[in-house]
Parts: structure tokens; sequence; C-alpha cells
């Protein structure tokens, strides 16, 4: 499945995005693109944190997280899993969050998903 086509067909402007901590989430805006470690991602989601504070998560996050979850009987992967990932070591290290936002998505997607 292709999560990230998923999420933008569900989510739109202003839903939220339910995080790992009960109550917390933060804000979906939109797509967008971003740019990572100089390279360039076309699609990404962009996300409120804060009325000041917005970040982005590439394609490639959430769908790598989502193989790694369905490849490993259902279970997310733990933070060090992406401190090493050749493809994702740097975005997480720019921006951790995107570890708790990635599993929000997912977790929405799977909600609403029968297969």
């Amino acid at each position: 499945m292709n999560i990230y086509n998923e999420v933008t067909k569900k989510f739109k402007r202003e839903d939220k995005i339910p995080l790992l901590t009960k109550g917390k989430s933060d804000t979906y805006i939109g797509t967008t693109s971003t740019k990572v470690n100089g390279k360039n991602f076309e699609n990404a989601i962009l996300f409120e944190i804060s009325a000041t504070n917005k970040k982005r998560i590439t394609s490639e996050f959430i769908q790598l997280t989502y193989d790694y979850y369905k490849n490993n009987n259902n279970c997310f992967p733990k933070r060090d899993w992406y401190r090493v990932h050749n493809q994702l070591s740097h975005e997480y290290k720019s921006r951790p969050c995107n570890y708790a936002v990635a599993q929000g998505l997912i977790i929405e997607i799977l909600k609403t998903k029968t297969f």
C-alpha cells in the first residue's frame, strides 16, 4: 500500500495527527516538498506543532516506517532503527518528532482500512 497516498486522501487541513503521548496531537496542514541533507523530496507532509512551529515529513519516512510495521508483526521501529537507517538517518537527526508523526499518520490510516 502506498501509505503517503492514503494519508493525502484521508487527512484534510486542520485534522489532528495523534501522537504517542495520549491526548497530544499535531495539526495536518497539507502536502509540500522539502529538502533533507541537500536532497529535494517532492512529496512531503506539512504539519504544525504549534502556532509558530511547522515541520515536514517526507513520503519516504512514512512509507519506510509503514513497510517496517507490516514486515515486523505490526510493530513500529525503535528510534535506533532511524538513527542508523541509510535513507532516513538525516531526516530523523534533524526532525526527531517525525518518529511520532509517522506512527500517528499510519495508525489513523489503518483504523479506516480493511484488508
